[in-house]
């Protein structure tokens, strides 16, 4: 590999797939769909021996929509946590004959420190979306399931990390909006090449023409806008579908950092006095529930794989 790897991070459901997607079709560039379980090995790899990291990663459910199969003697000359994650991305990059490897991640946002500690090198690129449309998305993903006030919380939260980290390394980290990467797909990625240490390449716009296998069965629902072209209507959806007490919560939750960046607040009702602990509540559960059942139908091994691994 040339380069050191790159992170793609920010707030779930700000853009982050539909950038993964682009730069994948980018002849240099490989980047797996997400891969959690990374930040666990990362913060487990001082507590114990690597033969343990060895054999736990040859089980990651991961690898199978990566379209990966690993032996043990693939692995054999690895003498680090960092060697493994390594050596599992660059026979990922090496299928596709790629050169430099990323990661498409949503919430390693929240582990920039960490990944810098292991990548000293490693650049980000911090995806911005406007609160409301972020909210508007994990409140109708079937995988998040989420509602305004836990759907604000998570976008202020992710916000503010991915800022600290710009603050801290400024070199390193680019910030990209999503509205810019919607209504001028054409400019937005030549930043992001320039910013990689990469040419700009054509294909890349073309990203919806050719359906990629990794986003089929579980992950097919949950991204079904890749097979369209960016549409530039997709920034404002959130207006017909938030609530006019939605979009008060939201905006009361993250100001003033959305005005900050930009995000001029339109709420014209009050928030209702109970609105917040009723989606403390009632709609919380209803909505878990359904983000397990969703996991239960289509992931059910990697579940259960997550839970024992973190034990081991």
């Amino acid at each position: 590999m040339s380069h050191a790897p790159f992170f793609i991070v920010g707030c779930g459901r700000s853009g982050t797939t539909l950038l993964r997607t682009m730069l994948h079709r980018h002849s240099q560039v490989a980047i797996p769909v997400e891969s959690l379980f990374i930040i666990d090995y990362f913060r487990a790899m001082n507590h114990a021996p690597v033969e343990r990291f060895r054999r736990l990663i040859l089980r990651e459910h991961e690898f199978s929509e990566w379209h990966l199969s690993l032996t043990e003697q693939d692995l054999a000359h690895c003498n680090s946590v960092r060697e493994l994650i390594d050596e599992v991305h660059q026979r990922f990059a090496a299928r596709k004959g790629a050169t430099r490897w990323g990661q498409k991640t949503p919430r390693f946002i929240r582990y920039g420190e960490l990944l810098k500690s292991v990548y000293p090198e490693a650049r980000f690129i911090h995806i911005l979306r406007d609160p409301r449309a972020v909210v508007n998305s994990l409140i109708r993903s079937n995988v998040h399931r989420s509602n305004a006030y836990y759907a604000a919380r998570r976008w202020l939260q992710d916000t503010r990390a991915g800022l600290a980290l710009e603050e801290r390394y400024p070199e390193d980290v680019m910030r990209l909006p999503y509205e810019m990467l919607v209504s001028e797909p054409e400019p937005a990625l030549r930043r992001v090449c320039e910013f990689l240490d990469l040419p700009s390449e054509p294909q890349m716009l073309e990203y919806y023409k050719e359906k990629e296998e990794a986003y089929s069965g579980y992950h097919e629902a949950i991204h079904a806008r890749l097979q369209e072209p960016p549409r530039k209507e997709r920034i404002d959806a959130w207006r017909g579908h938030l609530s006019a007490e939605e979009v008060a919560l939201v905006e009361q939750v993250c100001m003033p950092l959305m005005a900050e960046l930009g995000y001029a607040p339109e709420a014209r009702v009050p928030v209702p006095a109970n609105m917040i602990q009723q989606m403390k509540w009632e709609r919380r559960t209803r909505g878990l529930f359904r983000q397990v059942t969703q996991y239960f139908r289509g992931r059910t091994h990697h579940l259960f794989y997550i839970i024992w691994r973190k034990f081991r």
